[in-house]
């Protein structure tokens, strides 16, 4: 975990630590377990709760169990183990359940401190080069790229990046997903994202990130992502051709 994505993860806590006191985990009286629920939701302190004792909270928060106070107060410990690939829940439903608390709304502090983390996130996210990574960068891409607010910025984290796996994600990815982007013109996700699709696209056959490629593959030309890149640049290179 590179050193700024750890100290997002600490303003994170130092920002949301207000609502300890706050949060009442009130919930739909539908739930004969509901009070099982919170005692073992407190029965550890707020660091030491792993992805499985936050999973169904994470799952339900907002909706029918725990309010925005409730989810204030957790939120930096489920994006920390976000962080660390063990994202309680799914990356998806974490920002969406934000989107349901109308955190668009709530002091411009926390705001701009889950924006940090989140493009913090990224760029941890692209110089991992480990298989959980490597397995998680689509669905963590995704919801990144559809919950982030300025898109702009995930590609400009992306194309100055030059790290090995972060050449190896953008490799996968593209080779996996060239039918979804060019030919359906969606990001494929839970929901199919065409809000970026165009920008995307645009970015992608840029001669910039073409001439990327390139100088990736003779750079690992003897390695054995050196194939994939050779029909990734093929890929943009006919995609830029037919469609100017």
């Amino acid at each position: 975990m590179t050193d700024s994505l750890k100290l997002s993860i600490e303003k994170l806590y130092d920002t949301f630590a207000k609502y300890q006191g706050l949060s009442k985990l009130e919930g739909s009286p539908l739930y004969d377990d509901l009070d099982s629920w919170n005692k073992q939701l407190r029965s550890k302190q707020l660091r030491e709760l792993t992805d499985e004792d936050l999973s169904r909270f994470a799952g339900k928060v907002i909706m029918t169990w725990g309010d925005e106070n409730d989810y204030r107060f957790y939120l930096p410990r489920i994006l920390e183990l976000t962080a660390e690939l063990k994202t309680p829940y799914d990356i998806w439903t974490l920002y969406s359940r934000l989107e349901d608390a109308n955190w668009k709304t709530w002091d411009i502090k926390e705001q701009t401190t889950i924006n940090g983390f989140t493009l913090e996130l990224w760029n941890n996210l692209l110089n991992d080069n480990s298989e959980k990574a490597e397995w998680v960068f689509k669905d963590y891409f995704h919801a990144i790229a559809n919950f982030y607010p300025d898109f702009s910025k995930i590609l400009i984290v992306w194309e100055t990046n030059h790290n090995f796996a972060s050449i190896k994600h953008f490799t996968n990815y593209i080779f996996e997903e060239r039918q979804n982007l060019f030919d359906n013109d969606f990001i494929d996700s839970i929901e199919k994202n065409t809000k970026n699709i165009q920008q995307f696209k645009t970015w992608l056959t840029s001669d910039k990130i073409i001439r990327k490629i390139e100088t990736a593959f003779y750079d690992n030309e003897k390695s054995e992502i050196a194939e994939r890149l050779s029909w990734v640049e093929q890929i943009l290179t006919n995609e830029k051709k037919h469609n100017p």
